[in-house]
């Protein structure tokens, strides 16, 4: 197996790109929340991320739990500023989507974006590691939901299924937080809706990778910051 990269623990999110792109990493995907880059190997992949309490979850529980045919091998979590992350895990690629739909029919629990997978016939239904993946994802869940309030829930869709090299199908990322839900509690003041969260936690969600140059959400970000600093004042830095 290639070396784990070398991040130094609380390194910004932007330092760590840089350190993986000098060593030869190159970026593969860019989400709403996160940059992802393979190895020079095509083996490993890393997920940068300066927020993502919902992701980080469910790579701890890959990394803790006990192994499951249809989760990804996670190599570690490298902890960087504040609540930033790098999951380094096996190198994946897209998966068949007809496949990817009838997995996440199979897997009996509905998304909360209003995704709905096409019908289809899953030939591995009854394998047993499916059922456990179900529970596990269930109790993240249910987790998530008693933890923050801006919760959204479950988003098993075909796209958040990819394929190891020899076509395994891996769910990667399977729930999440509400971040248009952060953004507009920011923008109207709740501080009700951000309980929870710290100044420098918001700060950070204002760096993911669709608030940064070229993301959607760009345009909007220094309005957001300032409305950040008003309702926090000096405090929490």
């Amino acid at each position: 197996m290639p070396a784990l990269p070398d991040i130094a623990p609380g390194a910004t999110a932007d330092q760590a790109r840089a350190h993986l792109e000098h060593a030869g990493w190159r970026l593969i995907g860019t989400g709403d929340w996160a940059w992802v880059y393979a190895d020079p190997s095509d083996t490993l992949a890393a997920r940068v991320v300066p927020f993502d309490p919902a992701y980080r979850m469910f790579a701890q529980d890959c990394l803790d739990g006990p192994a499951n045919r249809w989760l990804p091998r996670v190599d570690a979590i490298v902890p960087l500023a504040r609540d930033g992350f790098v999951t380094v895990m096996e190198r994946l690629w897209p998966a068949d989507t007809a496949r990817a739909d009838a997995f996440c029919a199979a897997l009996g629990i509905g998304n909360d974006t209003g995704y709905e997978p096409a019908a289809g016939v899953f030939d591995e239904a009854s394998d047993p590691d499916l059922a456990l993946l179900a529970d596990r994802i269930r109790a993240l869940l249910a987790r998530g939901a008693k933890t923050y309030s801006v919760w959204g829930g479950s988003d098993i869709r075909a796209g958040n299924v990819m394929a190891d090299a020899s076509g395994a199908l891996k769910l990667v990322d399977p729930i999440f937080i509400a971040g248009k839900k952060i953004a507009e509690a920011i923008a109207a003041g709740d501080v009700e809706k951000l309980r929870g969260f710290t100044r420098g936690q918001l700060e950070d969600f204002l760096t993911i990778a669709i608030f940064s140059p070229g993301g959607e959400g760009q345009g909007g970000r220094v309005a957001l910051l300032e409305q950040v600093d008003r309702l926090f004042g000096g405090r929490d830095p």
